[in-house]
């Protein structure tokens, strides 16, 4: 029988999921802009929260001051803001294709100035044993339920307010864009300065997440934000609904518990590799039968927006919202 610790680690690992997918579906769902530098982003508010916290003089770092972690917490999620409007700045003056490379490419880049910048880094060496909240009260196996709830309440304030987000007037804007910039502008909407706002937005909800996800790894080197990251939150998303409210939570949950349950398959050990090989490729079945039975994913925009707009009595759509102002 699995042990239940393995099950807190896998729902706490998919509550991790699902924040960076809730926070991708703001600007990709919603704002039309498909992103594939997430891992660089979340690279960004990772080691600028281990800067800040760090403080142990045999690091051998230049900038160490040893902040709190309630205080160095927040400041990563404004700086991963600055990150983000930093590349969104020039890379949202390109489309479709253009941007996809151009995030992908700035995220590269933020992975490889951490290995250059070893004195203030250390590079491909890292950092171990990450300080955690509250690991002074609860120590051993049963830190894994506190790490599991603090999971959990940051996937339930990304919900809130990815949710305030999509069903306020700047979220009905921003969908209305995505579907027909033409007119938007026509409509005196600054379609531009809308996107770097989401952009930066997206940055910052991607850095407050960040620290949990250290505080579930407990390490940091540069190898942790390679670009499989970002296609995992991809793979959550467009499995729950793109553009759903709760589609990057619903499908980082069914994606990260399919995925550790294959792994819990018995096989010989002879053929432990077959089965790790043939992992990605039930990950992959699972995403083709999703879009071919579910093409909006386990839940669709529409149906999603359209009870939001019910519970709050205002069966009005989008578009029409937009045009009257």
């Amino acid at each position: 029988m699995t042990n239940p610790i393995f099950w807190v680690g896998v729902l706490t690992l998919a509550m991790i999921y699902a924040s960076l997918a809730m926070s991708l579906n703001v600007e990709s769902g919603w704002g039309g802009m498909w992103d594939l530098g997430i891992a660089g982003l979340l690279a960004a508010g990772s080691y600028c929260y281990v800067i800040l916290t760090a403080s142990d003089p045999d690091l051998g770092m230049r900038f160490a001051p040893g902040l709190s972690m309630w205080v160095a917490w927040p400041l990563s999620a404004l700086f991963t803001g600055l990150v983000a409007f930093a590349i969104g700045a020039p890379a949202l003056r390109l489309r479709r294709e253009y941007f996809l490379i151009t995030t992908l490419a700035f995220a590269e880049i933020i992975r490889q100035l951490v290995v250059i910048q070893a004195d203030l880094t250390r590079g491909t060496v890292g950092i171990a044993n990450i300080n955690r909240p509250f690991d002074s009260f609860v120590t051993g196996r049963d830190y894994n339920y506190v790490l599991l709830g603090i999971a959990v309440v940051t996937a339930a304030v990304m919900y809130v307010v990815t949710r305030q987000v999509g069903i306020s007037p700047f979220g009905r804007t921003l969908r209305a864009a995505r579907d027909n910039e033409a007119v938007a502008l026509a409509l005196g909407k600054r379609v531009n300065r809308m996107r770097i706002k989401t952009f930066v937005l997206t940055g910052v909800l991607i850095g407050a997440t960040a620290p949990v996800y250290l505080f579930y790894i407990r390490a940091i080197s540069p190898q942790l934000f390679a670009p499989g990251i970002t296609f995992t939150v991809w793979t959550a998303l467009v499995i729950g609904g793109l553009g759903s409210i709760r589609g990057g939570l619903a499908g980082a949950l069914v994606l990260i518990v399919f995925t550790e349950a294959v792994g819990l398959i018995e096989v010989d050990p002879a053929h432990i590799n077959i089965l790790v090989a043939i992992e990605p490729f039930l990950v992959g079945l699972l995403l083709v039968l999703v879009l071919r039975f579910r093409p909006d994913g386990l839940f669709s925009e529409r149906s999603s927006f359209g009870a939001a707009r019910r519970s709050a009595g205002d069966p009005a759509g989008d578009a029409a919202r937009v045009a009257g102002g």
